[in-house]
């Protein structure tokens, strides 16, 4: 049984896949649907890495975001409205965690250089958040771009020789995968809100980051991770079903995904052994 559970496969895909399945059911009919991206990805940390916070490494800081983020979003889900400054503040709120996490990094380097890439920092979690937060009425979009962003950056990570990265960021590409499975079968969207948006936001955003600073993800291909938030947008007709929607965006979200990998595997090459 051990043997089974200590399966890559199983720890990244489908463990988080089947615990999205079972919590966005659950939850749906409470509105709280998008607790299935965090569901997924807590089982994987349960799994690979566990949930000791010592010593506080970087990684071991991003789950603490992804934490803190999944237990704030609900509540601005049901009490805020939303408002510019509701906006403003998750911005903010996302470049103070690049920061934060990524500050003894940032402290070992000279000025000028942990100026531009801490500006750079801030300013890729800036972009994510302002296009994934306007995703959080669309839950097809959302759950497109959160799986072309889980996928693309796991993905990414294992080809940069960050396994344990690789692992977190696939399976919030299996929870996101989840969620739209339940709608294509369903044949009806699922409550959405920021309490999906808002933990992929910061875990996409920051393990993206984490793998150009700790592996080798060449910071070149978070522009074109990036985009996948933005390709969710694209507006499609009003009378299409479901189904057809969400394999329309799933495509558009995860041919930047390809395309980052493949940039990797020909920079990086090899998956971790």
């Amino acid at each position: 049984m051990n043997d089974w559970l200590n399966h890559p496969a199983i720890q990244s895909g489908i463990a988080p896949l089947v615990a999205a399945l079972i919590t966005a059911k659950l939850f749906n009919s409470l509105r709280l649907s998008g607790l299935a991206v965090i569901a997924g990805f807590c089982t994987t940390v349960y799994l690979v890495a566990d949930f000791h916070f010592e010593p506080f490494t970087v990684v071991r800081k991003i789950i603490l975001c992804g934490l803190a983020a999944a237990i704030i979003a609900p509540l601005i889900d049901l009490t805020a409205r939303n408002g510019r400054f509701i906006r403003y503040l998750i911005t903010a709120g996302c470049g103070s965690a690049a920061l934060w996490v990524f500050w003894p990094i940032l402290h070992q380097k000279e000025t000028p250089e942990a100026a531009i890439q801490g500006i750079g920092m801030v300013m890729y979690m800036i972009w994510i958040s302002i296009f994934m937060d306007r995703l959080s009425t669309m839950p097809i979009s959302a759950g497109a771009a959160g799986a072309g962003l889980g996928m693309g950056v796991g993905t990414s990570a294992l080809l940069a020789t960050s396994a344990l990265l690789g692992q977190l960021g696939i399976s919030l590409g299996a929870a996101c995968g989840a969620y739209l499975l339940i709608q294509i079968l369903s044949r009806k969207p699922l409550s959405c809100g920021r309490t999906f948006t808002l933990p992929l936001t910061f875990l996409c955003g920051l393990i993206g980051l984490a793998a150009v600073l700790l592996a080798k993800l060449p910071w070149h291909c978070l522009p074109i991770l990036a985009a996948i938030p933005v390709v969710a947008h694209v507006p499609l007709p009003r009378n299409w079903l479901p189904r057809k929607k969400i394999i329309a965006l799933s495509i558009l979200a995860l041919a930047p995904a390809f395309a980052a990998v493949f940039l990797v595997w020909r920079e990086a090459g090899g998956i971790p052994v």
